[in-house]
């Protein structure tokens, strides 16, 4: 099993929290935002003292954020949506062109490796929004461009709707995101593009008071090695509060492990 924190680089309380969660050995994989000034060089360091053990992964921000701004400090690129209904609408009604959406995809590939050193272990979307449609195939088309052996691994958010009915998991929220995971899945797999098998840590943040109830079921829904447990931990809202403590009391059955 696979415990990824997302959103590394956001704000200095998610920084801190996923790096004690890290030191304890609580995650395996951490995903950053690049694109931001202050996912830096120096704040990456910190981050990559735990490379031997965790992946380290390209977190795509394609909508707008309070601290959007790009990495040499200019504003954020024209192809950033000004919200995820606008990516939404504007993928679906094809009034974004793939040449764009390639440009910017490359350039946020281009800003983690230059602030890193090397190549992200995976790829993946901030609000998921790398599985929205036009989206998706410009982000496949451009990890099959890259060498065969510096291909990072794509995550998608397939999830079984009756897997978090049984262990009385919220789905509400899970089912549409679950829906644009399955088709990125597939997508992956007729690729021939590295991906996860099986995903969980969906729920409505406005329960998180009951995210120490819903971590053990989420645990359990991965039977995979390569499954996917996705986490937000940080030390200012509420709820990323509630899943940092969560995680930091949690003693897994299964240690977390990178993807192999």
């Amino acid at each position: 099993m696979i415990v990824c924190a997302d959103d590394f680089g956001l704000r200095a309380d998610i920084d801190e929290a996923i790096l004690e969660l890290c030191a304890a050995r609580k995650l395996s994989a951490v995903s950053c935002m690049t694109l931001f000034e202050r996912c830096s060089q120096e704040s990456l360091r910190e981050i990559q003292k735990f490379r031997a053990r965790i992946d380290l992964g390209l977190h795509l921000c394609l909508t707008a954020e309070p601290v959007a701004r790009s990495s040499n400090g200019a504003n954020a690129s024209p192809i950033i949506f000004s919200s995820f209904a606008n990516c939404l609408w504007r993928t679906f009604s094809r009034t974004v062109s793939k040449p764009n959406l390639l440009r910017e995809i490359s350039a946020q590939y281009e800003g983690f490796v230059d602030k890193t050193g090397s190549a992200p272990d995976h790829i993946d979307g901030h609000l998921h929004i790398h599985q929205a449609p036009a989206i998706r195939e410009a982000l496949i088309e451009f990890v099959l461009s890259l060498p065969e052996n510096h291909r990072p691994y794509v995550r998608n958010t397939a999830m079984s709707i009756r897997e978090l009915q049984t262990r009385r998991l919220l789905f509400a929220k899970a089912w549409p995101i679950g829906i644009f995971g399955a088709r990125m899945a597939r997508r992956l797999r007729s690729a021939g593009l590295r991906t996860n098998e099986g995903f969980a840590g969906i729920y409505d943040f406005n329960r998180h008071m009951r995210f120490c109830e819903f971590l053990p079921g989420f645990v359990r829904c991965l039977k995979d090695r390569k499954g996917i447990l996705v986490v937000h931990p940080g030390k200012g809202e509420a709820w990323r509060r509630s899943e940092f403590e969560a995680m930091a009391k949690t003693d897994f059955t299964r240690s977390p492990n990178k993807f192999e």
